[in-house]
């Protein structure tokens, strides 16, 4: 009795099965694209900067801010998109709200939250 192993075969098996799973994992990504989304925001303040972090999901993500006064509503800042989730200010004492904008560069999909905080 013999124990060859026909490599060629068990190869080619391997190959297929691979190529099975490949093809699967493709089709569940374009049938189930990542979800945009607003996680949550982490507002950090220390004496003298306050920092807004935006925890989003999804894919080829962008950021942007507008931040307003709380009492006059008054836009203090306005951001163009960019790649960082965090966004540092320097302000004197008050209140103020941010709406926050994250959107995925490729589809044009955006998501928007706001958030008020007292510096």
């Amino acid at each position: 009795m013999t124990n060859e192993v026909n490599w060629e075969a068990a190869y080619n098996d391997l190959k297929s099965q691979i190529t099975f799973m490949m093809e699967d994992t493709r089709q569940l990504l374009v049938d189930n694209p990542v979800k945009l989304k607003i996680n949550k925001i982490v507002v950090d303040k220390d004496e003298t900067f306050s920092s807004l972090i935006v925890d989003a999901s999804g894919d080829t993500m962008m950021y942007a801010c507008y931040l307003y006064h709380q009492r006059s509503k008054k836009e203090l800042v306005k951001t163009k998109y960019q790649y960082s989730n965090t966004f540092v200010f320097q302000l004197p004492k008050g209140k103020y709200f941010a709406r926050l904008f994250v959107k995925n560069r490729m589809t044009g999909q955006k998501e928007i939250d706001t958030i008020s905080f007292t510096v």
